[in-house]
């Protein structure tokens, strides 16, 4: 028994750890993508060294790539794990009576960012690997901004994006505060924490889907 609440701490611990590197990400990721509406330039620039700098493609990349894999693979652990646990009980489960809407289906909202995950992958990642590596382009570090923008033209594409973001924001709602408790963090600063993984939840999300909606409103014209 020891041995198996050992293994359960260890991975939620392992789930915490991967999700509050994917909020550091997902923070970065957003200021440059902020930056393709306020200074196309700027933008351009970041995009440009994040797209060649060594370090990043053959580094930060393959360890962000990882940690998304860990965190999802440990999160369907997780929920087989808590399935089993519940057992013959679960039928006595009263949903939200005991945990919100949010906590008790985070599996579901996982599956869906991880789909819409696919599709970014496929919109700018795919589309950046052949870019540099099968169609051998030349470096130009002024195309970042219009390709971002054609993106964002087809008004479905736009909705899927608007849509995950939403979702994203709810599981952040649940799991970004979840991972501090995971981690045994309870100290004076927990409410501090509370309230700030809140916010982030909806301000990060609800930025996202601005940026997104002002590109598909804003095509640039030849």
């Amino acid at each position: 028994m020891s041995g198996m609440i050992k293994s359960s701490l260890a991975r939620k611990v392992i789930m915490a750890l991967s999700g509050l590197f994917l909020v550091v990400f997902l923070t970065q990721h957003f200021t440059i993508n902020l930056a393709s509406v306020v200074d196309p330039e700027t933008f351009n620039s970041w995009s440009h060294f994040m797209g060649y700098n060594p370090l990043v493609q053959f580094i930060l990349q393959p360890i962000l790539i990882a940690g998304v894999i860990v965190h999802f693979v440990m999160g369907f652990v997780l929920e087989i794990q808590n399935k089993k646990a519940r057992g013959i009980g679960y039928v006595k489960y009263k949903g939200s009576a005991n945990a919100p809407w949010v906590s008790r289906n985070m599996i579901y909202s996982g599956l869906v960012i991880l789909a819409f995950l696919a599709l970014h992958f496929y919109d700018f990642w795919v589309h950046e690997m052949a870019y540099k590596y099968i169609e051998a382009n030349p470096e130009d570090p002024t195309r970042y901004y219009a390709e971002t923008v054609e993106k964002f033209a087809p008004f479905w594409r736009t909705i899927l994006y608007v849509v995950a973001f939403f979702l994203l924001s709810l599981h952040l709602w649940h799991g970004f505060a979840s991972s501090f408790q995971s981690m045994g963090v309870n100290n004076k600063y927990t409410p501090a924490i509370k309230t700030f993984t809140k916010i982030f939840s909806v301000v990060i999300p609800l930025g996202f889907a601005f940026i997104a909606l002002y590109h598909h409103l804003n095509p640039i014209t030849h």
